[in-house]
């Protein structure tokens, strides 16, 4: 079995979140600490096999890094742990940090960071890389798992060549809800996503091979989860994208391919996800939808990724873009104003009422248009920073975490 370890990122805030505040789905507050992270703790020390646990602690803001840090540590210390159990927070982030800049003598410490998604999942393979394990399977804090041989499961086919003689560098597994579902809530849809954006929906349609009969264990697969993924060592100098602000998991699945490796569905692969109520309004995350779309919409295309590969779901998104977008927005903007619409009096008012809305779709077409290499560039960047660790043979960097 290879030597394999279980990643878990954890994210904290404090009070109300502020513009200062990086955005994660729902963070524990620490004025309010009702955690889950125990919760998942406890479960995996049911599990069989032999594994060690990285748990990832992830401020919104680094000045609450300390106290995170604290409450953390608390909570690990309180559990009866069977496996090896190492924290890396703020402070060793810190360390890393400096103890990188002084033997690489390297700019590559930007690459180190823990704001965001991507980056937050770049420590979760970075980690796992400096301290030489085969196989990292990342988790989140708000799942449980119930399956007693999933550690088993998630590495039985992970590094291995398959039918079209490539290495499977990466396997996912699928959540299941509190019911034993696989699929999403879409009675919560809003009118005016269900034309032309309809994301929930599509995502349903992806997850129906899940459950279908006659299908093999291991499947081709359109979507990724990233609480819950299990990434071969090969893989690892290949990171998550920065500058995807949302549907980081996603993403990857399209660069692990681009890079040449295998993906696949393992459809025993499954996980109790348990989540508490998102802290990202609305109108934000519908935001971070648009100019992750768009962004991903340049990134495909300059890498001359086929999206239909990804129907449904992402697929549908990273095609035709802009008029699902501009119309969606649209739709968005005649229901928050509705009452103004009422005093319409002909087709001239009503287009120079519409003309008045305001969308983001100029500004986000605008910046990653220009952007849509970064990712190749951040790759290469990323090879290198793990070539000089491991050349320099910092296999000692973490110190004790």
């Amino acid at each position: 079995m290879y030597k394999t370890v279980v990643v878990i990122p954890t994210y904290w805030k404090r009070g109300p979140l502020t513009s200062e505040d990086a955005l994660y789905d729902h963070p524990t507050d620490l004025d309010n600490p009702k955690e889950t992270l125990s919760r998942t703790l406890n479960s995996l020390t049911k599990l069989n096999g032999k594994f060690s646990i990285i748990v990832l602690g992830t401020p919104t803001r680094p000045s609450i890094g300390e106290e995170m840090d604290k409450e953390i540590t608390n909570i690990i210390s309180s559990q009866t742990m069977t496996q090896e159990t190492i924290y890396f927070g703020h402070k060793a982030l810190m360390d890393l940090r400096k103890r990188l800049s002084k033997e690489l003598q390297n700019n590559l410490i930007n690459l180190v960071s823990n704001q965001g998604y991507g980056n937050v999942r770049n420590l979760c393979i970075l980690l796992p890389y400096l301290l030489n394990y085969e196989v990292a399977i990342l988790i989140d804090d708000d799942e449980i798992i119930t399956n007693k041989k999933f550690v088993g499961n998630a590495t039985e086919f992970i590094g291995k060549v398959t039918e079209n003689d490539k290495v499977l560098g990466l396997v996912l597994g699928f959540y299941r809800n509190k019911d034993g579902s696989v699929l999403c809530d879409e009675t919560q849809t809003p009118w005016w996503e269900q034309l032309f954006w309809n994301k929930i929906a599509l995502k349903n349609q992806s997850f129906e091979i899940i459950d279908k009969t006659n299908q093999p264990r291991l499947v081709p697969t359109s979507f990724a989860l990233g609480g819950n993924m299990v990434i071969y060592k090969d893989c690892f100098t290949i990171p998550f994208d920065p500058l995807v602000s949302r549907g980081e998991d996603m993403d990857y699945l399209r660069n692990i391919q681009y890079f040449g490796f295998d993906a696949k569905l393992d459809r025993s692969l499954s996980i109790t996800h348990l989540p508490p109520k998102t802290e990202i309004p609305y109108v934000e995350k519908f935001q971070q939808d648009i100019r992750r779309f768009v962004y991903s919409y340049f990134k495909s295309s300059s890498m001359k990724i086929n999206p239909n590969k990804y129907d449904p779901y992402p697929g549908y998104f990273l095609k035709q873009v802009e008029g699902k977008i501009l119309m969606t927005e649209l739709l968005y903007y005649i229901f928050q104003n509705h009452e103004q619409f009422y005093n319409v009096k002909s087709q001239k008012e009503l287009i120079s009422k519409i003309q008045e809305f305001p969308s983001i779709l100029s500004e986000s077409t605008s910046k990653y248009k220009n952007q849509k290499d970064s990712y190749l560039r951040f790759q290469k960047k990323w090879e290198e920073l793990l070539f000089l660790i491991s050349k320099k043979n910092v296999g000692n960097v973490l110190g004790n975490i």
